[in-house]
């Protein structure tokens, strides 16, 4: 297992040296913490280590994803152009979902994913929320399962998901066949909004600067920083 940078030193030590790969990284939070920004910190620093990176999304579309990591001073439009970075947004037309539509799709992934995982390093998954709509526990678990033998292939996984479109046996699931499992929540300190990235679970990272919290804030003038902040308890 190696140790990915992800090009900001406080958030690689806070992390005890970057983010262990290949694994299964799974980040839980609600609308507007970050996930998306926070994934995409990952997925530029894989584009930087030579990786190539398959990102299906469920919320953007090519144009709405690629701009956004521009606003963020994380231009991957090249690396896109060349092939490095396939994005592949998931759309239902008119955006009618259905119970039988997530259930599809969450096949329709896994199925792609196992047929293309030679063709990349690493797939992100933003997010599994809409992919999840009762879906059966058994259907979920099988998917996690495939998900882990990609793994197991040597490619890393980053999955978000908000934690009211799954079941509490779902999230306990997750939280048990992931390598990685961090929580994002926003939080106010001093009058200063921040987002508050709790580690709950790091496996094949233990610098001896690992933090079970870490203070973040999305900047548009120079994207994702650590705030200075000591202290933070969760």
């Amino acid at each position: 297992m190696g140790v990915l940078s992800l090009g900001i030193q406080e958030l690689d030590r806070g992390l005890g040296g970057g983010i262990p790969y290949p694994s299964l990284i799974s980040l839980e939070g609600g609308h507007g913490v970050g996930k998306t920004v926070f994934t995409q910190q990952i997925v530029h620093s894989m584009l930087n280590n030579d990786l190539k990176v398959c990102v299906v999304s469920s919320e953007t579309t090519v144009k709405e994803y690629l701009s956004m990591m521009e606003s963020i001073k994380l231009d991957s439009s090249s690396s896109y152009l060349s092939g490095q970075l396939d994005i592949y947004p998931l759309h239902v037309e008119g955006g009618r979902w259905s119970k039988f539509l997530s259930s599809f799709f969450l096949k329709v992934t896994a199925n792609f994913l196992e047929l293309h995982k030679k063709r990349y390093d690493a797939i992100v998954i933003d997010s599994l929320s809409v992919l999840t709509v009762d879906t059966p526990p058994h259907e979920f678990l099988t998917f996690i399962t495939r998900l882990k033998n990609i793994v197991s292939d040597g490619k890393t996984i980053i999955v978000t998901f908000h934690p009211k479109f799954l079941t509490e046996e779902s999230i306990m699931k997750l939280r048990a066949s992931s390598h990685i499992y961090f929580i994002l929540t926003n939080d106010t300190i001093s009058g200063m909004d921040v987002k508050i990235l709790k580690i709950v679970k790091l496996w094949g990272s233990e610098g001896a600067e690992r933090k079970s919290a870490i203070t973040l804030e999305v900047n548009p003038a120079i994207g994702l920083r650590v705030m200075p902040i000591g202290g933070v308890r969760i």
